[in-house]
């Protein structure tokens, strides 16, 4: 391993990437032509790098990229790759008066994934080794079936059917942007073109009120859904766990939820029978294993969501393999950013299952200062 000198944070820098649709595509809340993602790279002074991902959709990409140069570079800078656990902590408390809400938090995970890759990678170990990986492969579910332009309940069917022949025994659609009636036809057409033997899973994106969310759980029900995601708006822990305790599927949440107090809120109110989350935007890959963890103090499964990029992915792949408690992480079949950029086979699905990279840090090959050339 290098000298401590090497093993200093010389900077943290952060770039925003974008991708551009040929046809627009919405869920239940948004409608897009373009897909932007914000990642932050810490260089050591012996040249080591490492990315990370931040949450930046909802609004300007601008204010995350800022947080991450400008708040918590000055942290970072100067302190080295096993001060890791520091520098996240000092970051977090950062926060506590910043009032700065989600945004701070997924700068903050960016930094904290950017840490952790470069670490690895100094070591020369996969991330998931560090954090004493349970598994090689983690269960993945191919996270698509969103609405389109004339996209009828035929090419749903189609489009998810697709996704079991590559090799995928899980899959998820979205729900609660057309009328209850004909979502359930859009379920029911998904169920029949996949068989019954394949998990399904939808996602109303936070869409339904509690009533309407019930109602929906029962008939899902009928077509064997595995769990309804994020079915009421992410504040309302009242509405949700009353919903849980009377829905016949699973409830899973919430996605957009961040730090240890956030879920610990979700938990105690048994607002969900499936803990979601995202190390782009939950405190990074430190904070997401102290959430499986306490998820698993409530006999809780995790899911972990990824609909950004492969940085996104690869973080989210690497916690869910050193989480006891694993249930699935989601492989997204649209929001896929930079995965043609990484070596053959890096995310290989065996049996419906994703193997871990075995490469150093969260396992990428992307090349940093290529990334850093668009900024």
């Amino acid at each position: 391993m290098s000298d401590s000198n090497d093993l200093k944070v010389k900077s943290l820098r952060a770039v925003t990437l974008s991708r551009e649709f040929t046809a627009a595509q919405w869920n239940p809340r948004t409608r897009w032509n373009a897909k932007r993602i914000v990642l932050a790279v810490v260089e050591t002074q012996g040249g080591v790098c490492g990315i990370g991902e931040a949450y930046c959709d909802g609004g300007d990409p601008a204010s995350v990229l800022q947080l991450i140069e400008r708040d918590l570079a000055p942290l970072a800078v100067g302190k080295t790759l096993s001060e890791l656990g520091a520098v996240t902590a000092v970051a977090r408390e950062a926060m506590v008066v910043s009032a700065k809400g989600g945004a701070a938090w997924a700068a903050a995970s960016a930094l904290d994934i950017a840490l952790w890759d470069a670490w690895g990678r100094t070591l020369g170990q996969p991330v998931c080794a560090l954090l004493g990986a349970v598994r090689k492969r983690v269960p993945a579910y191919a996270s698509a079936g969103l609405y389109g332009r004339d996209k009828t309940v035929d090419a749903l069917g189609r489009e998810m059917a697709g996704y079991v022949m590559r090799g995928f025994r899980s899959v998820k659609i979205k729900v609660g942007g057309t009328t209850m009636r004909e979502d359930l036809a859009r379920v029911a057409a998904v169920r029949e073109a996949i068989g019954p033997d394949v998990r399904l899973m939808v996602d109303a994106l936070y869409a339904l009120d509690a009533h309407d969310a019930l109602r929906m759980a029962h008939e899902l029900a009928r077509h064997d859904v595995y769990f309804l995601e994020a079915p009421v708006h992410p504040d309302d822990l009242d509405g949700l766990a009353r919903v849980a305790a009377a829905s016949p599927v699973r409830i899973a949440g919430n996605e957009f939820a961040y730090g240890l107090d956030g879920f610990r809120r979700i938990l105690r109110r048994e607002a969900v029978s499936i803990v979601h989350l995202d190390a782009i935007l939950c405190g990074g890959i430190s904070e997401a294993m102290r959430i499986a963890a306490l998820s698993a103090a409530y006999h809780r499964t995790v899911s972990f969501h990824a609909a950004s990029s492969a940085v996104c992915f690869a973080a989210n792949l690497h916690s869910a393999a050193a989480a006891p408690n694993v249930d699935s992480v989601e492989f997204h079949m649209l929001h896929d950013m930079l995965f043609d950029q990484l070596p053959e086979g890096t995310f290989r699905l065996v049996d419906g299952e994703v193997e871990v990279p075995a490469a150093p840090g969260i396992g990428l090959g992307v090349d940093a200062d290529a990334l850093l050339a668009a900024r």
